[in-house]
Order: C-alpha cells, then sequence, then structure tokens
C-alpha cells in the first residue's frame, strides 16, 4: 500500500524490526504529537534509548549479546516507566521479557483510552503480541475505541499483524516523513468533522 493513498487509514503500522529506525522514528512522532497538545497515549521506547539498540534480536528474540534489549518502555501521558526485560545475571544468554510488565503497561493504556484520547501509540506489534500476549490487549482496545493507533510491526508479526488489522491498517516505511502525512491527513478529517 502507498502510504499517500491511504492517510484515512486508522492505523499507521511502520514497518520495521531490528536494524531499522522505526522505533526510534515512533518515539520522536509521539513526543512532537505530545507538544503540539495532542491527547495522546500509549508506550513508548523512552526518548533517551533512542538511536541505540538497533541489532539483534528484541522482545526475547535472540541472545543477549547484541539484543535489542530496551530496558523500558515509557507512558507517553504519564511519564510511567515499565521495566521490559528482566537481570538475568552475568550468564544469561537471552533477553528475558518482563510479560508482568508489559500487561501493566497494557493495562494502562487500555484506562487511559476512557479519556477519549486523540491518537494511540503503541511501541510494537512484536512476537509476544504475535502470540497474543504482550500489548496485544492495549492494540485491540484502541482499536475497538475507534481511535487512530501508530505502532510499529516487526517482520516476524506481519503475518498476524495483517489478519488482526485487516483493512484497518496502512503499512508505512520507517521513515518521519511517511508517519507524518499520515497524520496529518488524519488531522484534516478531524478538522472537516
Amino acid at each position: 500500500m502507498s502510504f499517500e493513498s491511504n492517510q484515512s487509514m486508522a492505523i499507521a503500522a511502520v514497518r520495521g524490526g531490528p536494524g531499522t529506525p522505526a522505533a526510534d522514528v515512533l518515539t520522536a512522532f509521539a513526543l512532537r504529537r505530545k507538544a503540539e497538545g495532542v491527547a495522546v497515549v500509549g508506550v513508548i521506547v523512552p526518548p533517551e534509548d533512542t538511536g541505540r539498540g538497533h541489532h539483534g534480536g528484541g522482545h526475547g528474540e535472540g541472545g543477549h549479546e547484541g539484543c535489542e534489549c530496551r530496558s523500558e518502555l515509557i507512558d507517553v501521558a504519564t511519564g510511567d516507566r515499565y521495566a521490559m526485560h528482566q537481570d538475568l545475571g552475568t550468564g544469561s544468554q537471552a533477553c528475558n521479557l518482563n510479560s508482568s510488565s508489559l500487561a501493566l503497561a497494557a493495562g494502562a493504556v487500555e484506562r487511559a483510552l476512557a479519556g477519549k484520547p486523540e491518537l494511540v501509540v503503541l511501541s510494537r506489534f512484536g512476537g509476544q503480541e504475535a502470540q497474543r500476549g504482550g500489548l496485544m490487549s492495549a492494540f485491540q482496545a484502541a482499536v475497538a475505541a475507534g481511535v487512530p493507533v501508530a505502532c510499529v510491526v516487526t517482520p516476524k508479526a506481519e503475518a498476524v499483524w495483517d489478519d488482526f488489522a485487516g483493512g484497518l491498517s496502512v503499512s508505512l516505511p520507517p521513515d518521519a516523513e511517511a508517519l507524518e502525512a499520515w497524520w496529518q491527513g488524519h488531522a484534516r478529517g478531524r478538522n472537516a468533522a
């Protein structure tokens, strides 16, 4: 899909995983919207972590050495932080995803939807979400609420994403301009309503 012809789609799916700037693009996008006064909720990679961890696995997808073990997610609206990985000690060869922390982050997003935000930004739809865990409940709640969603979709989760998002999603490259064009299409639609 071309992002220019599908700006009205409710979900912007920035495609990219390890080795791409997708997470950084999404974080910068969320912070710009918040600075503009947009009522945005969701969880993102903290800005101090952007530009790091663009190699290896992630969300438990590979060995610890060279892993994209981002340490936290941050709630865009409140600033609350959620530890993403548990420390398994120096002998560990794997990232250990903290599923209880992800569940807390998803619950916070679900509660924030009651405030009728203008935008939901969710760090990623990856391996955990493809298995119906991680932030999946937050994705489901945001779609059910009819709020525009911006997220990263990792390559390993694309098939499940396509089944989940159906015709509501537009696929975007990990590029700030593409994400901005999608959002401006939504802003024009809101102003015309």
